[in-house]
């Protein structure tokens, strides 16, 4: 029985027919923390929701709402809407394909959808590579690659005090300390400080991520791979690619896109995509 269907058979006597239909289809777990979406419609249900959850769930300890994400730091918007509601209740340790990863919710973004992108950088990456994570978070993709791939060094970067905090101990908690060195602040002003040391570059934000592309170039060397994340509507895929082109000439870089990726359906008509671009440069 689905999350859907099991959600509206506990609520059947509490939500009217028409609002049964709005309940969440899908719900992300971490560790012991359950969080969910809801309709605008059915915010005002939200406590009734959140405990016929935790029924359902004997294993989860807390049930959050996810309002928002703050664009530049990543900082999700959350609310508790069942559970413990104690101090640290929405701190918990996440494990996945044998790496942990301690993180609080209501700080940190985690997005199940990067799963399958993370397994595919490990197949991808290279023996003695010099990668960059422009936007490591608590390291999502650089304790991945530090501990299953045989990348030689991995600059981790994040302008989040928080994450970088919880990047620290993932790090220690992962037992890569020898591979991972860390930076604190915008990406942007590492470029000159890591200027043609990268092999490969992960570019993991969603938005307007161009206007980060001539900093990663700096960083890339004569041959680089770059990992370039993107919200767009279908629609906008072309231009998008155009414009990738042309910041690649503005910096004297020949920029070709090798593979376009959904990596997961961000909201309705808005993807979730990777371009893969193999930079070459004089």
């Amino acid at each position: 029985m689905s999350f859907f269907v099991k959600l509206r058979k506990e609520l059947k006597n509490q939500l009217k027919d028409h609002e049964l239909v709005l309940l969440p289809r899908s719900y992300q777990v971490l560790g012991k923390i359950l969080l969910v979406k809801l309709k605008p419609e059915l915010r005002k249900y939200r406590k009734i929701i959140g405990q016929a959850i935790l029924e359902m769930f004997p294993y989860i300890h807390t049930v959050c709402l996810i309002k928002g994400i703050k664009k530049k730091t990543r900082k999700p918007d959350i609310e508790i809407i069942a559970g413990c509601k104690q101090r640290n209740s929405t701190q918990t340790l996440h494990k996945e394909y044998g790496c942990q990863f301690l993180l609080d919710v209501s700080e940190i973004m985690w997005s199940k959808g990067n799963k399958e992108e993370r397994v595919r950088l490990i197949k991808l990456a290279k023996p003695k590579e010099v990668v960059v994570d422009m936007f490591a978070g608590i390291g999502y993709f650089s304790i991945f690659l530090a501990k299953y791939s045989k990348s030689e060094k991995i600059y981790s970067i994040d302008i989040n005090p928080k994450a970088i905090d919880y990047l620290r101990k993932n790090v220690w908690l992962n037992n890569v300390e020898n591979k991972i060195e860390i930076l604190e602040g915008d990406c942007m002003k590492f470029a000159r400080l890591l200027e043609k040391t990268a092999d490969r570059i992960i570019m993991g934000y969603l938005f307007d991520t161009e206007k980060f592309l001539p900093s990663a170039l700096k960083i890339a060397k004569k041959r680089c791979l770059i990992h370039f994340h993107r919200l767009a509507k279908e629609g906008e895929i072309e231009k998008i690619k155009e414009k990738i082109v042309k910041i690649g000439k503005k910096q004297n870089c020949n920029i070709k896109i090798s593979n376009v990726r959904k990596v997961k359906s961000y909201k309705p008509k808005v993807l979730h995509l990777v371009f893969d671009l193999k930079i070459t440069k004089p």
